[in-house]
């Protein structure tokens, strides 16, 4: 491993630790700071969805649930490329020591069924929790914000395996242009 590669991955260690602190911290904050923070937001966001929304629509609510997939689509963007690094070259080599093409190609898929299901994983087991910490924080933790952070999670997840295979496709192809 490269230290430009050995910096990064410690850069996005801590950026993961700092996103589930930030996570942890809105669930820990007692209900009235809670409510203060959403209804700021709320304040914010009204002269833009006012006008959008029927009448008595609980905007509070949504930006209560969107703050949760929100959080959880920055947490499921970061997962990817971490879990990716963390298993890199292991399944390559393995199927090198096979010398079939084949088994390599089939190697790498199951390297990506196996990243997606420990980020999956993770990604619950951080929403499970989340939702436990608000218990004592005498806030209603509720099941259907975990499937909501999960989902926002997924679709991060999702998120960061295309940014990655975008970057990974041109890096191959500046490759090819200059011959290296």
């Amino acid at each position: 491993m490269h230290k430009s590669t050995d910096k990064r991955a410690v850069l996005q260690w801590i950026l993961l630790g700092l996103t589930l602190l930030l996570i942890f911290t809105q669930s820990a904050m007692p209900p009235h700071l809670s409510s203060s923070e959403s209804g700021f937001v709320v304040r914010i966001l009204y002269p833009l969805l006012g006008q959008l929304l029927p009448p008595g629509a609980d905007l509070e609510h949504f930006v209560r649930k969107a703050g949760h997939f929100t959080e959880y689509l920055i947490l499921g963007i970061q997962v990817y490329p971490l879990w990716a690094t963390v298993g890199k070259g292991q399944s390559v080599k393995q199927a090198e020591s096979r010398e079939s093409s084949f088994s390599l190609l089939k190697s790498l898929n199951q390297s990506k069924a196996i990243l997606f299901v420990f980020s999956t994983i993770f990604l619950w087991l951080t929403a499970f929790l989340d939702e436990t910490i608000q218990i004592f924080s005498g806030r209603g933790p509720q099941i259907q914000d975990v499937w909501l952070d999960l989902a926002g999670g997924l679709v991060g997840y999702l998120i960061g395996l295309g940014i990655l295979s975008l970057y990974q496709k041109k890096k191959v192809q500046k490759q090819k242009e200059t011959g290296i």
